[in-house]
């Protein structure tokens, strides 16, 4: 016969069988000795282990959460589950990958080949409307603030002095006489404007220093003073005698230039120029071809800095690549996160390279270096240091505090309306950081439109200040709130307004999301004056207002 097992007795006793099953087991034990003797040991080991968990009753034991008896799972199951598990990872993996290289990856490629106006156009633009439209436009305004004050001081005199004509007849003489004599506005050097091209040609010589403005200007005659050029696109290919102040996207220097070259641009070449004294740049690139001459310096700071051509004294070069293809007479000063020698340029004093890795300087066999090689760590002030491990740190937020805290109490003195505000929940939370972000935005734009115009400008600067001032002022606002829910029995204005604003300079200096925190603070709180001021002027139009 054979016997039933360990596992069917254990799992009978513990009423896991199936019904089959069951009966089955049941018919076994009753015509079996053995199993029957077996299976009242395992009901004894249960009885046991439920006196050892204190159950006096059957009912109790439904309180404690003790796992009930399970099958083992077969192969067929294991393999199942890890089947269904291999699955599920696979098609999150394939999810991910698929969102991420279609929705993300495809969305920060649309968003990159949106148009950006470069920072040079934009300055260039700005520049070039300031010398078409500015000059004119504050020669206006200055005028107009003359010719009131002195209106003012003839009604004044007239006012004074109103009992005989012989004064009256002096006054308006006065005008007269004045307005024949005023000279007009004089300009003490030569300016060439136009919105399109402007071009010295090469027959033009141009005796004095010439300040020149277009979308494109041409240099091919000569200047025997300085060039301030300011364009989108300009090419010098004649000679100036003085220096050469050029600002545009793209300058081309292709002649001769006696003194030095100062600029900014995005692409910044010289093609075959001489430049006979130092050369400061600034912008995306500077290209020295292996024609072009600089008698003096270079200083330059770009993304990548290409020198093919003779540098008569030393290259200082903040940039992240700096090439070096030609003659530099003195010594290499980079700023940079690589530096490449190639082919057979000429280092006649010291390459000192501003970076703790040697790997990125690179050095053809042919290149030559009088001097030597130094690579030095970079200056404190280019190392980025951790700002919670400095004593400054501390010290200028406790300095912060105290400024905030006696700006906040006089304010919070003067308008003590700005006390009791409060931020709202869920909507109402929104439409207060909205209407904040919309006053960050708007309030900039509107005052440099306004200020076109030549009544505006007291206006845009009247509101440009009160801007700056709200932008300072709204986390004071947020902190009074913050305090006033921190301390809420408290009527103390001095101490709600201390741990509030101690509150919100701890959080603005969290690190990684501090600089998120300050933003939303600052919108919040702009909102808060906001608001305020909206619901004073309501009050105001309402029947039933009364002054406080």
């Amino acid at each position: 016969m054979t016997h039933l097992t360990q596992l069917q007795l254990s799992m009978h006793a513990d009423n896991a069988l199936s019904a089959d099953e069951a009966i089955a087991v049941t018919e076994h034990v009753d015509s079996c000795a053995i199993c029957k003797s077996r299976l009242a040991a395992v009901r004894d080991e249960v009885r046991f282990i439920a006196s050892a968990l204190q159950l006096e009753a059957p009912e109790a034991a439904l309180e404690v959460a003790v796992p009930e008896f399970s099958r083992p799972m077969s192969l067929r199951g294991f393999a199942l589950a890890n089947l269904g598990t291999g699955l599920v990872i696979w098609l999150a993996q394939f999810l991910w990958k698929t969102l991420f290289g279609e929705l993300i990856v495809n969305a920060a490629d649309w968003a990159t080949s949106l148009y950006l106006p470069d920072i040079y156009a934009m300055t260039s633009a700005a520049a070039l409307y300031l010398l078409e439209e500015g000059t004119t436009m504050f020669e206006a305004y200055l005028g107009f603030v003359i010719a009131s004050l002195f209106t003012a001081a003839l009604l004044w005199f007239l006012l004074m002095h109103r009992k005989t004509r012989a004064t009256m007849g002096v006054c308006l003489l006065m005008v007269t006489v004045g307005t024949i004599v005023a000279p007009a506005p004089a300009n003490s050097l030569e300016i060439r404007r136009d919105k399109n091209m402007v071009t010295i040609a090469k027959s033009e010589t141009v005796d004095d220093t010439l300040l020149v403005a277009a979308e494109t200007v041409l240099v091919e005659g000569v200047i025997t003073g300085d060039l301030v050029a300011v364009g989108r696109s300009i090419d010098i290919s004649g000679t100036v005698e003085g220096n050469v102040f050029a600002f545009a996207e793209s300058v081309t220097v292709r002649g001769k230039v006696g003194g030095l070259v100062l600029g900014a641009a995005s692409s910044y070449d010289l093609r075959g120029a001489t430049v006979g004294g130092d050369l400061w740049i600034a912008g995306e690139k500077l290209s020295i071809d292996s024609e072009a001459r600089v008698g003096g310096n270079v200083t330059v700071g770009t993304r990548t800095v290409s020198i093919e051509g003779f540098v008569a004294k030393d290259l200082y070069a903040f940039a992240e690549t700096v090439e070096l293809r030609g003659v530099l007479g003195g010594d290499l000063e980079a700023f940079a996160e690589r530096v490449r020698l190639l082919g057979d340029a000429h280092v006649g004093g010291n390459v000192r390279f501003r970076s703790g890795n040697e790997d990125r300087l690179h050095r053809a066999e042919t290149v030559r270096i009088d001097g030597d090689v130094e690579f030095l760590d970079m200056p404190e002030g280019f190392e980025e240091r951790n700002r919670y491990a400095t004593v400054e740190f501390y010290l200028w937020q406790v300095a912060r505090l105290i400024g905030a805290f006696v700006v906040g109490l006089a304010f919070l003195w003067l308008v003590p309306g700005y006390r009791f505000v409060s931020i709202g929940a869920g909507v109402d939370a929104l439409k207060t950081a909205g209407i904040g972000f919309l006053i960050m935005v708007s309030v900039p734009i509107l005052a440099v439109l306004v200020a076109l115009s030549l009544v505006g400008l007291p206006l845009s600067f009247i509101a440009i200040v009160a801007w700056l001032l709200s932008l300072y002022l709204a986390k004071t606002v947020v902190g009074a709130v913050v305090g006033r829910m921190i301390l809420s029995e408290s009527d103390s204005l001095p101490l709600t307004l201390l741990v509030g604003l101690t509150v919100v300079i701890v959080a603005v200096n969290l690190p990684f999301i501090g600089g998120i925190i300050n933003f939303v603070l600052t919108i919040v709180g702009l909102g808060l004056l906001v608001q305020y001021l909206f619901g004073i002027l309501r009050a105001r139009d309402s029947s039933d207002w009364t002054p406080a």
